[in-house]
């Protein structure tokens, strides 16, 4: 039987494989998008490349999720490293939702708008960027060590948004939702 922290590294490796790959394909393609560095005909190649890679880490991070529960030690979610893993992979996850959903709502012409180009290809990497953090975060768990350690970030301290912040991102939400439905002028 395989034991759930094997199962926890290859569901992780798998998952920030995937979000990696989307990062430079999302890279590449803000840049193609732009006209930047000659790579206008790179554009569709990375914008493909990009949104497949990020739709398989999006299906890979649940399963890394659940299996970093199972095999923490102690009773589940009970150190606050493990609780901001949680906090930052849900954001990652709901960041690649909106990106992949507006690409699927627009097509290809999300690269043709000024707006459109940047917040999707920064919308790809700031999923990606959540996911990285993520994973440091596990190596600081783990193994007592990471790559960003040179940030010195406040990984044991949990931050709890105020009640008056969420409700202005939850009405910030329904706003976006009511403004999507809206048919656009031809």
């Amino acid at each position: 039987m395989v034991s759930a922290g094997t199962l926890h590294v290859i569901s992780t490796e798998l998952a920030i494989g995937a979000y990696a790959t989307a990062g430079l394909a999302f890279l590449l393609a803000g840049v193609a998008s732009h006209g930047w560095l000659r790579t206008g005909r790179h554009l569709k190649t990375a914008d493909l490349a990009a949104h497949f890679a990020l739709a398989f880490g999006l299906l890979a991070m649940p399963f890394a999720m659940a299996t970093g529960i199972s095999s923490s030690p102690g009773d589940g979610v009970d150190h606050p490293l493990l609780i901001n893993k949680m906090l930052l992979g849900s954001a990652a996850i709901g960041l690649a939702l909106g990106v992949l959903l507006t690409r699927r709502r627009l097509g290809a012409q999300v690269w043709d708008d000024a707006w459109g180009r940047r917040w999707q290809s920064l919308g790809g990497l700031g999923a990606v960027g959540l996911v990285l953090i993520t994973a440091s975060m596990g190596g600081t768990y783990t193994r007592g060590e990471s790559l960003l350690d040179v940030l010195s970030l406040p990984y044991d301290v949990v931050p709890l948004m105020p009640m008056w912040l969420s409700l202005a991102v939850l009405g910030l939400a329904v706003v976006n939702l009511v403004l999507m439905r809206k048919p656009r002028a031809a």
